[in-house]
């Protein structure tokens, strides 16, 4: 019907504004160290290939550290929203 671009473009909205959030949050307010960030980004968006650019750019294991903290809880959030959703809609 149409609605797929508004949702494309709130969806990039959501998610950009997450991840800079995040980073603004963590970096200048908390002083968390960047590297530990970037894996805590990763684990909020439950993405793995975020996870290896982090490693990548950083060259410690402060990302893994970051991604282990968030992993579980983002994805058993993701997937309790997801069923909280359907039950709201249907």
């Amino acid at each position: 019907q149409g609605a797929g671009g508004p949702l494309l473009v709130a969806g990039t909205l959501i998610t950009c504004l997450t991840a800079i959030f995040t980073l603004w949050m963590g970096y200048k307010v908390l002083k968390v160290p960047y590297g530990l960030l970037i894996g805590i980004l990763a684990g909020l968006q439950t993405q793995p290939a975020v996870l290896g650019f982090g490693l990548e750019q950083t060259r410690n294991d402060l990302p893994n550290i970051g991604y282990a903290m968030v992993y579980p809880v983002a994805m058993i959030l993701k997937i309790l929203l997801a069923q909280a959703l359907l039950i709201l809609f249907l």
